[in-house]
């Protein structure tokens, strides 16, 4: 098996999905404000974080989005459950189809180590909220991946907690909460119009 066929088979594994549902709570409970409002999930996947937001906070209304085009199969029975608060849109975070601030929340849950170019994914993110959005991320710290974890799930890019926050920081958002060395979080807070 390939790792990338792993890293898919991994996605849907019962062992991932239960990490999903304690981790993403846990992540979504790190927001410092209320979570709520149209929210944007960047690398949704199998759509297992994108239903635990949905079932964890009944006053958001989710717009989910991966590169991969064999998600939006995955997205169709998640629709049926969960009506018009759902939508998918297949879509890269380098070139994110949506109007400048169209979102609330930006969340990217365990994907920007797939990335090739990390402050370009921000930027973007960072463009489709709206002022005083708040971006949610989570993800590995690269320091801590070695041996056949290093295999199984390779990084495309290698980026802490702090290379987040300083790219954010040179953006002009405001770092709120941080968290975690080996799996860490971020939210932060777009600056406000002037």
């Amino acid at each position: 098996m390939s790792t990338r066929g792993f890293e898919r088979w991994w996605l849907d594994a019962w062992p991932h999905r239960v990490y999903v549902r304690k981790a993403v709570p846990r992540f979504l409970r790190g927001c410092p404000e209320p979570f709520r409002g149209e929210v944007l999930e960047i690398g949704a996947g199998g759509g297992h974080t994108s239903r635990r937001i949905l079932e964890t906070f009944p006053q958001v209304e989710l717009t989910a989005t991966d590169v991969d085009t064999a998600a939006a199969d995955r997205f169709v029975r998640l629709q049926q459950v969960f009506g018009q608060r759902l939508k998918f849109q297949q879509a890269d975070v380098l070139h994110l189809p949506f109007d400048r601030e169209s979102f609330d929340i930006a969340v990217a849950l365990h994907m920007l180590h797939h990335l090739d170019d990390v402050p370009l994914a921000l930027q973007q993110m960072l463009r489709v909220l709206r002022p005083g959005g708040l971006i949610g991320l989570t993800d590995d710290n690269p320091d801590f991946m070695r041996g056949p974890v290093r295999w199984l799930f390779p990084a495309a890019s290698a980026v802490s907690r702090a290379d987040i926050a300083h790219i954010l920081a040179a953006e002009g958002c405001e770092v709120l909460a941080e968290q975690g060395d080996v799996h860490y979080f971020l939210w932060a807070r777009k600056k406000y119009a002037v």
